[in-house]
């Protein structure tokens, strides 16, 4: 028996209502100021989509006079570098994939291994805190930093995507039940249990779970994705986010000689030019992607948030394969396949049929669509200055 997936009016709107109750409606960005702040902003380094979305904050926040220090690893950390801002290096704790699947267990052993070895790190980011002086941290799924926040005692506060599953009422079918009890044990369990505030952004709203606890905002879109023009070339862009083992993809896009695709991510077969002269293979880069995918005809890949948001923003025609064991991106492909936003492959890698099937398709779920062109950078602003604003007001009254 299947349930059917709950989903509020607010997806079909095209302007974006908050998701808490009215009497906690985030002003617009420009309603009020708090003083400036020093935050320090922490980010996980698995996938693309936390370091394009803390860029995108990163630029809003910056723009209303705060002062930010990031705590990443990884490609991420290399990213906000690479951008002239200051970040604290943190170990990377990645999950094991082999074709699309998570390895659960051994990716459990291995994190829980690391984050042994690494103990001494929170010490670390302490002193470096307390140089700093923040007034609260932000944390995009990065466990060092909120460790480090609660034996300070720092405010903070959690924004990200993955807690859908823990802040949300959704109902999926019984087939996932204990894949979603799982992930959101994961998540309680990395996740601070009492933060100031819960900021979730997402393509869809389902009823939030603790009103007035946390935010649902749309998604948060970089400018550069803004400003870009889309257009409609001749090309498939396919991205990978890990695709260490996976068979069958790169050959169901070789038995297509018809068609041109662009490859993110993926290792680049012996000889490929010449086997495989319709695929082109890129490493990742975040412009030069984001250059392919808004001239693109369609878009081929894994349920992440972030480039299911950006595609839906450009108006790109999607099909997606949710990494197997991990529920985030499992919901990420109901709900898209439900609003009829795009098609969805689960439990397998797509082979050649399905590539062209859904490519006969494309013209059911392209063009930019006014209701998912919602960018959710101001009410995410809002939110964190409301929460500046409410430890400003704690302190004052501490001290008076």
């Amino acid at each position: 028996m299947k349930l059917p997936i709950a989903v509020t009016s607010a997806a079909l709107l095209p302007h974006f209502e908050s998701h808490e109750e009215s009497a906690e409606r985030p002003a617009t960005v420009s309603d009020r100021r708090v003083p400036s702040a020093r935050i320090v902003y922490a980010l996980t380094s698995q996938g693309r989509g936390h370091s394009s979305r803390v860029t995108a904050m990163a630029e809003a926040l910056e723009a209303r006079g705060h002062e930010l220090l990031f705590c990443a690893g990884g490609g991420a950390g290399r990213l906000l570098a690479d951008q002239g801002r200051e970040v604290i290096e943190v170990p990377v704790l990645r999950h094991l994939m082999h074709n699309n699947h998570i390895r659960l267990w051994t990716s459990l052993l291995q994190v829980g291994k690391k984050a042994i070895e690494t103990r001494g790190v929170v010490d670390g980011l302490i002193e470096r805190f307390e140089t700093f002086q923040p007034d609260l941290l932000i944390t995009d799924f990065e466990s060092y930093s909120v460790r480090a926040a609660q034996r300070m005692g720092l405010p903070l506060m959690c924004f990200n995507h993955q807690q859908i599953l823990t802040h949300t009422r959704y109902e999926v079918p019984r087939r996932y039940a204990w894949d979603a009890w799982v992930a959101r044990l994961v998540i309680n369990t990395v996740m601070p249990r009492q933060p100031e505030h819960v900021v979730v952004s997402s393509f869809f709203y389902p009823p939030l779970r603790y009103p007035g606890q946390a935010t649902l905002v749309p998604p948060i879109l970089r400018a550069a994705v803004r400003e870009i023009e889309p257009s409609a070339g001749e090309h498939v862009l396919v991205y990978h986010n890990d695709p260490t083992g996976i068979v069958g993809l790169i050959e169901a896009m070789q038995a297509m000689p018809e068609q041109r695709f662009i490859a993110y991510n993926f290792e680049r077969p012996p000889d490929a030019a010449n086997t495989m002269p319709n695929i082109e293979f890129k490493d990742p880069n975040i412009d030069g992607f984001l250059v392919d995918l808004a001239s693109a005809k369609a878009v081929v890949s894994t349920a992440g948030f972030t480039l299911i948001s950006e595609a839906l923003y450009l108006g790109k025609p999607l099909l997606v394969m949710p990494n197997g064991g991990i529920f985030e991106q499992t919901l990420n492909a109901l709900y898209l396949r439900r609003e009829n936003l795009g098609e969805a492959i689960m439990h397998r890698i797509p082979g050649p049929e399905d590539l062209r099937g859904f490519l006969r398709r494309v013209e059911r779920h392209g063009g930019r669509r006014p209701e998912m062109l919602s960018c959710g950078n101001d009410d995410a602003v809002a939110c964190i200055e409301r929460v500046l604003g409410r430890i400003n007001e704690r302190t004052a009254a501490s001290t008076a």
